[in-house]
């Protein structure tokens, strides 16, 4: 049957065996107004799934992602292919979040076929990594380097600039900005603090846990980007809307909608896995000491290393822990139709039971 019989068609996720990635596909390949559901990515023998088809490559390859382009002809386009955050390599964020997205966005617009491209950006391109974020909304501009701190910030703020400077450029475009991400295949955070309560190093607490932090429960991001790519191709059809109801060219800020404490989250986790931890138990180490323990971590590894590597610990994941950042939905709320369609609680049970049944 053709894709004019479906209003998503043909799909093309790119980092579709990743975390998030392979939630879209998921989500994509039980979707009814979906023909059929391509996966593009480095590895793909990790989050497979059934009736999905998936091509090897990278995007930093203007030649492969054109090639996948052109034997998938998609219809809508997901991108969520990224370096995780805390890495220590600079030219890989650059040669993914701006490059890799600089030939995702050309292929995108050389082919009739493909009307909606969806990025996936972050929350931190309107955060400075100094101030706590409060109920932030998208109205912030983005922010670049030297007021932006985190150099992965920055690759993410300019691919975020570049995918909406195409829209209405022979495509229609959209950024959803996650915020702290979790769920089934989550080897990051879900899997980093279960695996440290398992090893009983779950009592450490970095600050007074008076910061609270917006989770997001990986499959209501996935559900988002999917109604936000629903969004861009009925907008071909659908009379011109309002600047203050459009999708395209817009970013969208999506959370939970219910912020936790940072600390009393990860507990709730290692609790769900069977590790509970007794808040008299908490050991309680002032921030200041520990990123001052991070920073001598840091000098360490540079000058014995000579720069190749990278403590565990650092500043920002210190500085990440210990301050807050909550964001508005509201603008989903409204023009996506967005509702988170898995509270917290669920999450964390449903994230815990993942690690228990997949970890060594």
């Amino acid at each position: 049957m053709s894709d004019e019989n479906f209003l998503l068609g043909t799909a093309l996720v790119f980092g579709g065996c990743g975390f998030l990635g392979h939630h879209i596909a998921k989500q994509l390949s039980m979707a009814p107004d979906v023909a059929k559901v391509i996966v593009f990515d480095v590895d793909t023998s990790k989050n497979r799934l059934p009736d999905v088809e998936y091509i090897s490559g990278s995007i930093t390859s203007k030649a492969e992602v054109d090639e996948a382009f052109k034997a998938v002809q998609p219809k809508v386009v997901f991108h969520t292919v990224s370096p995780g955050p805390f890495r220590n390599d600079n030219n890989l964020f650059h040669a993914v979040n701006v490059e890799g997205t600089k030939n995702i966005i050309s292929c995108a617009q050389k082919y009739d076929c493909t009307k909606a491209l969806v990025y996936t950006s972050s929350s931190s391109v309107i955060h400075d990594n100094r101030s706590d974020l409060i109920m932030a909304t998208e109205l912030p501009p983005v922010i670049f380097m030297p007021e932006q701190t985190e150099y992965y910030s920055h690759t993410k703020a300019i691919a975020e600039t570049l995918t909406l400077g195409a829209n209405r450029e022979s495509i229609r475009t959209v950024a959803i900005r996650p915020a702290g991400l979790f769920g089934e295949g989550d080897t990051l955070t879900v899997a980093n603090v279960i695996a440290n309560a398992r090893e009983g190093k779950g009592r450490l607490q970095i600050g007074d846990n008076s910061n609270l932090f917006d989770w997001t429960y990986v499959e209501n991001n996935a559900y988002a980007q999917l109604l936000a790519a629903r969004a861009l191709v009925r907008s071909y059809s659908e009379p011109e809307k309002a600047d203050s109801d459009r999708v395209d060219g817009e970013a969208f800020a999506i959370t939970n909608d219910e912020p936790w404490h940072f600390w009393t989250f990860t507990r709730a986790l290692a609790s769900a896995a069977g590790y509970p931890i007794s808040e008299d138990k908490v050991i309680k180490v002032p921030w200041r000491f520990m990123m001052a323990v991070a920073w001598a971590l840091e000098w360490g590894f540079w000058i014995f290393s000579l720069g190749r590597k990278a403590p565990r610990l650092n500043r920002a994941r210190v500085k990440y822990t210990t301050m807050q950042r909550t964001l508005d939905i509201s603008k989903a709320k409204k023009r996506l139709g967005y509702r988170p369609q898995v509270g917290m609680q669920e999450g964390v049970k449903r994230s815990a039971k993942w690690f228990l049944e997949s970890a060594p």
